[in-house]
């Protein structure tokens, strides 16, 4: 599942070599008000992934460790969490 598309790949690529919204609006050939909409919908998305995450911890099928998502089951099987409460 890509969550992100390609532009928002390559907007977070320019933030990430310290570019500002003005040189990548520039780069791109785009107003910097669609950069800047583009970097908010990154951000939205980013929230509703870490949302998602809390409650997968929550339930117990899931878990973080030294950083990285853990699912319960290496396959990510849904019914494991059934499984491991009988």
């Amino acid at each position: 599942m890509g969550i992100l598309t390609p532009r928002e790949k390559e907007i977070l690529r320019y933030l990430r070599q310290c570019k500002s919204v003005k040189e990548i609006g520039k780069l791109e050939g785009t107003p910097i008000t669609s950069i800047s909409r583009s970097i908010t919908t990154v951000r939205r998305k980013a929230q509703d992934i870490e949302e998602d995450v809390q409650f997968f911890c929550e339930i117990g099928y899931a878990s973080i460790e030294k950083g990285h998502l853990k699912f319960l089951t290496p396959n990510r099987d849904p019914k494991a969490l059934s499984r491991k409460r009988e």
